[in-house]
């Protein structure tokens, strides 16, 4: 191995070592409590050394969540089955969605602070670029898997699959933010399960896809 490509290693290496140290301090402090100046305790590295791999905090943030977007990634990759149909394709992508925010929180506590900051700022870092980038193959597989349900007739024809997206990534984040921050809610007050709220959300994005007839409204008369 040459120097140029032991270098290369050793920058990977460190760039690898630096996130793992940065989830460790946000599941223990949260985004918010987190400091560079922790970071660099932590890792043994002066601020400076920190500096060269992710220019300021937010950077390191969506570093996070990139990492969780590629897993997210290659979970869907993993589980696309040419014999599912649309409608099975999309709750499983579903489903692996709510399955890795709900088993690594820290990828969910990086993206609520990313989500937080005004949508100008969003993409001003290289790390926000990427992961915007690979969110939009995300959401794509996704909507290839609503097209093949509503022309195999799994999915009802008249879904818009722009709004779709759009509710499912809401009902993903309104969901795993109240597992995370409401638990004084939903379990003291109603004594309701994590898991129960997240199966609940998924069967009812799985009711607005279905093709089956619904019930039909009653006509109140006048």
């Amino acid at each position: 191995m040459g120097i140029a490509e032991r270098r290369l290693r050793e920058k990977s290496q460190r760039r690898k070592a630096i996130l793992k140290a940065a989830k460790r301090l946000i599941l223990k402090h949260g985004v918010e409590g987190m400091s560079m100046n922790q970071l660099a305790e932590a890792t043994e590295l002066n601020k400076a050394t920190l500096y060269l791999y992710f220019r300021e905090k937010d950077d390191l943030v969506d570093a996070v969540v990139y990492e969780g977007l590629g897993l997210l990634e290659k979970a869907f990759q993993e589980a696309d089955r040419a014999s599912l149909s649309g409608f099975e394709k999309v709750s499983h992508l579903v489903q692996t969605t709510f399955t890795l925010y709900g088993r690594h929180p820290v990828y969910f506590y990086a993206l609520n602070h990313q989500e937080r900051r005004k949508a100008s700022a969003r993409l001003a870092t290289p790390y926000a670029v990427k992961g915007n980038e690979l969110a939009s193959r995300i959401f794509d597989r996704i909507a290839e898997g609503i097209r093949q349900g509503i022309a195999d007739g799994s999915i009802r024809s008249e879904i818009d699959i722009n709004v779709f997206l759009v509710l499912f990534y809401a009902q993903m984040y309104g969901v795993m933010h109240t597992i995370y921050s409401k638990e004084d809610i939903y379990k003291d007050v109603f004594g309701l399960a994590p898991a129960l709220i997240e199966e609940s959300a998924i069967e009812i994005i799985e009711y607005y896809l279905k093709t089956e007839k619904r019930p039909q409204e009653k006509k109140v008369m006048p």
